[in-house]
């Protein structure tokens, strides 16, 4: 509860900090003392923040300025607000605030706060101040956010550009490490490994491809390095984008970023141990647990379902392409509630045997399709499996025993 009541009040502070209103810039001209700067916030401990922030600093003592464009908020009055966050269609926007404010609200969450100054001449801050100014109209502040092509980090990377075109080189190549999206995110999520649990659940193939070092940038950490590496032209000679990074706050490292012990590796594994140990004594009774496989096939199918409509009902990018509907079939919804006979029917005996055959042969081929799946999928799998192949065994073994009037095909 205490958690909540923090992140309720930071909101509030910084809806409250943010500059409403687009006059306040108009025909505004920076003096020469003006420092345009990248700010970057260091990652928090909640799932919205552990891949940090990205922001610009405008301060401009002769003008009396010192604010802080961010691209990654969003108004909650939007209406649909939920409904267009699940679809892919919430648009986020450019705001304005008070850099004290920003510093602050960032400090109270224990998130390390980094400057970079550009190292712009003056005109070429007129002209970046121009385009970010540009940007904050009411007409323009507004767009379609995407995690990985255009977020918050990427929307400054592709400012500059816009603003200074082929006059920027991204000195990069040090990035090349083999990544895929998947893997670079995987890097900020050990603190949160329900949160990668439930990423690599809705998450298709699409982020296994491998990403350009170009593209890396997609990460607050990342986009300061690019910047650090960068070059622009002056005077036609390359100079350095960015001078040396500064402290502006540093995190309190007595607060570690950690995950709890309870993860879904240990969770799953558990779970697998508990199906081995019903099916053996299922086994030995000569029984079959039916109300569990009803709720466990429900639970895969429902899970299924979300999968599918993440991937054909939604604008999200990312979620297409998703190979976890070979273990997470959507079917397992309807066909679950004839698991609770007996004796199946022929029908329900050919899907059993049919689906369970399919989510081994995605088990089997776990190092090779182009989804890489998380750990504690595997448990999953193999109860599936187990609980699948065990139905369709019993079954066929009680419909041999059955009278032939009792067996309903």
């Amino acid at each position: 509860m205490k958690a909540f009541i923090k992140k309720l009040a930071l909101a509030l502070l910084l809806s409250v900090c943010t500059l409403p209103a687009w006059a306040q810039f108009d025909g505004i001209a920076l003096s020469p003392q003006a420092k345009i700067s990248l700010i970057t916030c260091s990652p928090g401990p909640d799932l919205y923040a552990i891949f940090g922030h990205s922001a610009v600093r405008v301060h401009d003592p002769a003008n009396g300025m010192d604010v802080v464009f961010n691209y990654g908020t969003f108004d909650f009055n939007e209406p649909n607000f939920y409904l267009k966050f699940a679809q892919g269609k919430l648009r986020y926007k450019l705001s304005v605030a008070y850099f004290r404010d920003f510093v602050y609200s960032y400090s109270m969450d224990n998130r390390s706060v980094f400057e970079q100054q550009l190292n712009l001449t003056e005109e070429q801050k007129q002209q970046y101040w121009n385009f970010l100014t540009h940007n904050y109209l009411p007409e323009n502040r507004f767009y379609l956010y995407d995690f990985f092509f255009d977020n918050c980090a990427t929307r400054i990377r592709d400012g500059l550009e816009a603003t200074f075109p082929n006059q920027l080189a991204f000195n990069i190549s040090q990035f090349d490490k083999d990544y895929s999206f998947r893997n670079l995110i995987d890097l900020y999520l050990g603190p949160q490994p329900w949160g990668d649990f439930g990423i690599d659940t809705a998450l298709g193939a699409r982020i296994d491809k491998e990403a350009t070092p170009y593209q890396y940038m997609f990460l607050p950490d990342y986009l300061a390095k690019g910047l650090g590496n960068a070059t622009i032209a002056q005077n036609g000679q390359p100079a350095p984008l960015t001078l040396e990074q500064k402290v502006i706050f540093e995190r309190d490292p007595s607060v570690p970023l950690e995950a709890g012990w309870l993860t879904p590796q240990l969770v799953f594994w558990v779970f697998l141990a508990v199906v081995v140990a019903l099916t053996v004594a299922d086994m030995i009774k000569r029984r079959r647990s039916r109300v569990f496989d009803m709720v466990f096939f429900l639970l895969l199918g429902l899970l299924g379902i979300v999968i599918l409509l993440l991937w054909f009902a939604t604008d999200h990018q990312a979620t297409a392409y998703n190979f976890n509907l070979l273990w997470a079939i959507p079917t397992h919804a309807v066909v679950s509630v004839f698991l609770g006979r007996n004796v199946l029917r022929e029908w329900v005996r050919k899907y059993m045997l049919v689906t369970t055959a399919i989510t081994a042969i995605a088990l089997l081929g776990w190092p090779v399709w182009p989804q890489m799946y998380h750990a504690a999928f595997l448990p999953i799998m193999v109860a599936s499996i187990l609980r699948g192949a065990y139905a369709v065994w019993f079954s066929k073994k009680a419909a041999a025993l059955a009278p032939p009037q009792s067996i309903a095909n």
